[in-house]
């Protein structure tokens, strides 16, 4: 299983849109939800299709004076198996991705949706 954390969301936000954040403002939380708890408004029906019934999201948020980012990426609760990631940007949806099992973000072939 690989763990999502402050650091991944740092990378992301650096290579996805060369935006540096302070590692010391991002708050994280992990949940587990099961799917029809997902919101269908963040969450499109493609991913909607890649996940399990009950998945465990890792979030990162990090707001500044101009926007809130929030960076959750969810696994199978039951496999830890990577399902997507989700980026929005002041509550909308602005990336998303289906992840492969087992490939630690930035690094796997994935589908961006």
């Amino acid at each position: 299983m690989y763990n999502y954390n402050v650091d991944d969301f740092r990378v992301f936000m650096l290579t996805q849109y060369g935006i540096e954040i302070d590692e010391k403002l991002v708050g994280e939380e992990s949940v587990l939800l099961h799917k029809d708890e997902l919101d269908d408004n963040l969450v499109s029906e493609q991913l909607l299709d890649a996940t399990s019934e009950k998945v465990v999201v890792n979030t990162c948020v990090y707001e500044t004076e101009e926007n809130e980012w929030m960076f959750c990426v969810a696994l199978d609760a039951d496999t830890n198996h990577l399902l997507f990631l989700i980026c929005l940007k002041d509550g909308e949806r602005v990336y998303g991705e289906i992840l492969k099992d087992g490939v630690p973000l930035l690094k796997s072939r994935s589908q961006r949706i």
